[in-house]
């Protein structure tokens, strides 16, 4: 089952708007997993891919008047109305003029119209929770009678698809007592989306004593934050940050960043974090007492071959900037940090002080062969203190279908201060999972 996302705000929300609208006029139980195959939607992420390309090289939009004359009917209503709502979000009051008078006199079908209202109507700002005490928000790891635990995550994988589920059904096997989702629940974080393509997969799916927790990642957010911040409230998840504790371990999630609002952003914006949220991490790991420390984000600290933020000249990053000031002090004290974002799976060689970064990423979207992701970027911008790039564990990959990259996740057994961590991969919708990694933390 194919899905497209993008790391603009103003495309998902278009995304979710048209997934919503095409629900709404299909009953069928598998609405979610039909829209990402509609014509409706396969032709707006063609002109939202148009879009993107026209944007990274620095225009406001793509040229309408050469695009409507081509394709289908569906193609050329497509671009016309994904123009529109990129407009609106630009604050292009001139081009939304423009584009309003060309939708006038257009034979587009309601649906499209339909579309822009849901589009212009599913953004609702949410207030980021703040701590009143350095003490709020930790929470146990266990239930108190032992110093065992199993916690699963993984990341990226909120699409509802039945490639998802069936990545759940597999964590759900190995009898997690917690498991943490890493961020992006697909297209917007919608409340809706949070429903069905999050909550009801997890409650159906995990036994009913594992505890859930979820990150914020960029498409969770990409609606203003109302779903995420319900979903929290579902889960009894106090912020989307947390500390879980016990005896001999604690792991620390880092919550959400300031939301992106413009198209331009997601290309050159570098992910960011609350210098206060800040205070509390450090505080935690100032104040382990001995415990072993585990960080997850949702954003990268580095990367090989993925985007954290460009250069003015338009070079990838290799690291980001903000967290790594925020914690290069702090990162020898840290056993693990996770994150996704990019959606492959991959283990880094140590870097910047941190002695293991892995992404996990691939949780549910199709990553193609031919886009190489395990090719290390020749051209990444490295900060003044560094003189190479972060460098790729090639023992731990994901295999493939010959066409797409498998999914994984991965579960942290701990026991007393002892810990190991495998990861899995999970072939197809309906594949078991297969250990292809694992490493001891002890």
């Amino acid at each position: 089952m194919a899905i497209k996302t993008y790391g603009m705000s103003f495309m998902s929300r278009w995304q979710s708007a048209l997934h919503s609208v095409l629900s709404r006029n299909d009953n069928r139980n598998e609405a979610e997993n039909l829209s990402s195959e509609h014509p409706a939607m396969v032709a707006s992420c063609e002109a939202c891919g148009q879009l993107e390309v026209a944007l990274a090289e620095g225009k406001d939009t793509i040229d309408i008047a050469e695009v409507i004359t081509k394709g289908s009917l569906v193609s050329k209503c497509a671009h016309l109305y994904v123009s529109l709502a990129a407009a609106k979000i630009s604050g292009n009051d001139a081009r939304v003029k423009e584009l309003e008078s060309e939708v006038r006199y257009s034979v587009c079908d309601p649906l499209w119209a339909k579309t822009l209202l849901e589009f212009d109507s599913n953004h609702q700002a949410i207030p980021y929770r703040h701590y009143e005490s350095l003490d709020d928000f930790v929470l146990p790891l266990g239930d108190g009678q032992t110093d065992k635990a199993k916690i699963a995550f993984v990341s990226d994988w909120g699409t509802g698809t039945p490639l998802a589920k069936n990545v759940m059904r597999r964590i759900s096997e190995q009898q997690p007592d917690i498991v943490i989702h890493l961020g992006d629940v697909y297209y917007s974080g919608t409340q809706a989306e949070m429903q069905d393509h999050f909550l009801s997969i997890v409650r159906d799916c995990l036994p009913a004593h594992t505890r859930i927790f979820n990150l914020a990642g960029n498409h969770d957010l990409y609606a203003g934050g109302a779903g995420y911040y319900w979903l929290l409230d579902e889960l009894g998840q106090p912020a989307s940050y947390f500390c879980l504790r016990n005896e001999h371990w604690q792991i620390l999630g880092i919550g959400a960043p300031p939301q992106i609002g413009k198209p331009t952003d997601a290309i050159s914006a570098i992910p960011t974090i609350e210098p206060k949220e800040v205070l509390w991490h450090k505080h935690k790991l100032d104040n382990a007492e001995g415990r072993k420390s585990v960080m997850l984000s949702h954003y990268q600290l580095f990367t090989a071959s993925g985007n954290i933020g460009r250069t003015r000249d338009n070079r990838p990053l290799a690291l980001n900037p903000v967290l790594y000031e925020a914690f290069k002090s702090h990162l020898s004290q840290i056993e693990l940090w996770l994150w996704g974002h990019e959606h492959n799976l991959v283990a880094f060689e140590p870097y910047a002080g941190l002695s293991k970064g892995r992404c996990i990423g691939s949780g549910a979207i199709p990553v193609a062969r031919l886009w190489q992701p395990y090719k290390q970027l020749s051209n990444l911008a490295l900060p003044e203190e560094f003189d190479s790039a972060p460098k790729i564990n090639l023992d731990c990959q994901l295999g493939h279908d010959g066409d797409h990259f498998h999914h994984a996740f991965c579960v942290l057994s701990i026991d007393g201060a002892d810990a190991e961590m495998n990861y899995f991969q999970v072939e197809g919708v309906e594949g078991g999972a297969e250990v292809i990694f694992t490493e001891s933390l002890t």
